[in-house]
């Protein structure tokens, strides 16, 4: 064998190992680009089913805060209808106890209560400077004027006071009055 067989029989031997070096390259790429393929769509799809549970948690949050709101404001609406309710009782209830011809009897019922609660014969009365002419041979103080009548019953030695006020009357019926006047309006 001479030379120049042995490297043409070299050189075909190379083309033919390059062939398959080649060859097995190609199969290793497709194989690679498959596998590349097969995750892209694997990643894709999860992308996508991520996306979708994040949206739906998103709009379910959404609804929820938005129900929450709602829902707020319609009972800031109640309240309000409700607090106004009351205003409008205290009115009345007012006007109705300061009638003339009936707030003379409940002040000296206002009194005698007030003086049985604190167990004394003798006590010390706030009252509005125009109501002590219905109650006589009392000793007298003036009534804060927060407060619109009624009166307050101090024991002697102004240790103990019993508030018998319009204000206190109403704000002791107030919580069942509220709960009343929820129940009819709503």
């Amino acid at each position: 064998m001479g030379f120049e067989e042995l490297t043409s029989e070299l050189h075909k031997g190379a083309d033919a190992e390059g062939k398959k070096i080649i060859h097995a390259a190609e199969k290793n790429a497709a194989r690679i680009v498959e596998d590349a393929k097969e995750k892209a769509a694997e990643t894709l799809s999860a992308a996508k089913k991520e996306a979708t549970e994040f949206a739906r948690q998103e709009s379910a949050e959404r609804i929820t805060s938005a129900k929450l709101a709602a829902k707020k404001m319609v009972d800031e609406a109640r309240e309000e209808a409700v607090e106004a309710s009351i205003g409008q009782a205290w009115h009345k209830f007012k006007a109705d106890s300061m009638k003339k011809s009936s707030y003379p009897e409940m002040l000296n019922a206002l009194v005698k209560e007030g003086m049985a609660e604190l167990g004394v014969s003798q006590s010390t009365l706030y009252v509005r400077d125009e109501d002590r002419q219905y109650l006589q041979g009392r000793e007298f103080r003036k009534l804060p004027q927060e407060y619109s009548g009624g009166v307050i019953v101090e024991s002697q030695g102004g240790r103990v006071r019993v508030n018998k006020t319009l204000e206190e009357i109403f704000a002791q019926k107030k919580p069942a009055l509220r709960k009343d006047i929820y129940d009819r309006l709503f």
